[in-house]
């Protein structure tokens, strides 16, 4: 989605501004919440991977749980923004990002650079699919596309044994049945009912950021809270988890638009850029 909605420049201040523009908008988050996380990890006491006071130190390089992900979408910007100025095509460019994936499942390079290569080639197919349409044309080989996902999440299954629902990171093993599942899901989209369901979420589709920064610590508090006063049915744990969880989101978005310091938080840029210089 992020590659889907990117807008590329080929003038090197703009570059350079929108750059610029986004280390705020998610670096500033990305820091505050790596603190919030850790201090709710050490509060709750019941977590997979608990990460000590020291990694706060190191987060620069190191990324703090589904933090990851802020750090490394600001670094996919500015390598597919800089291979924009270089007026590289579009599907060359594709090329280099399908290449440099298969590079860094073979090759030891830092975090920021392994991280990097690997998640681009997602960001750039979103990007892709929205210049051609694919979601509209998609019909005439989605049986195909939908037979390589079944088939090789069936070969993941059988060769992973007990671990093949582990596929949090995008590896050789796993990028067929990955890569294929976008452009289906932006089919399956496209063709949704346009009902008030349909339109409840797609409002809140200009809050992502912050239901995506949110999500995680609240499901945390609201896992620990559950368990506490006895329920501990998983699928009723599940259930409740996820729609309170979606609902703190909701209200923390309602919040935002009313006071400007949480919105700061979540979109610092514009007080940056809106700010007035004194005479």
């Amino acid at each position: 989605m992020s590659g889907y909605v990117y807008h590329p420049t080929q003038k090197i201040n703009r570059y350079f501004r929108n750059i610029g523009k986004k280390a705020i908008n998610l670096f500033v988050p990305y820091v505050i919440f790596s603190v919030v996380y850790v201090v709710l990890q050490h509060l709750s006491g019941s977590v997979h991977t608990l990460y000590s006071w020291g990694s706060l130190l190191y987060i620069f390089k190191q990324p703090i749980g589904y933090l990851w992900f802020l750090y490394i979408l600001f670094f996919v910007f500015v390598l597919v923004g800089f291979l924009d100025l270089l007026k590289i095509n579009m599907y060359l460019q594709g090329l280099v990002y399908l290449l440099l994936f298969i590079g860094s499942q073979y090759v030891s390079l830092p975090y920021v650079l392994s991280r990097t290569f690997t998640w681009t080639i997602c960001f750039y197919l979103g990007f892709m699919i929205k210049q051609v349409h694919l979601e509209k044309k998609i019909q005439n080989v989605f049986f195909v596309i939908a037979a390589i996902v079944f088939l090789m999440g069936a070969i993941q299954q059988y060769f992973s044994g007990g671990d093949w629902y582990h596929t949090n990171l995008l590896l050789i093993g796993n990028f067929l049945t990955k890569i294929s599942s976008i452009p289906i899901a932006f089919y399956f989209f496209s063709r949704l009912p346009k009902t008030s369901v349909f339109d409840y979420f797609v409002k809140y589709g200009k809050y992502s950021l912050i239901i995506y920064l949110i999500h995680a610590p609240v499901t945390s508090i609201v896992r620990v809270i559950l368990l506490r006063v006895g329920l501990s049915n998983y699928f009723v744990l599940m259930v409740g988890i996820t729609v309170i969880t979606w609902y703190v989101s909701v209200f923390v978005c309602w919040l935002s638009q009313k006071i400007s310091l949480i919105d700061m938080v979540f979109s610092p840029y514009k007080y940056i850029a809106h700010r007035k210089v004194p005479a």
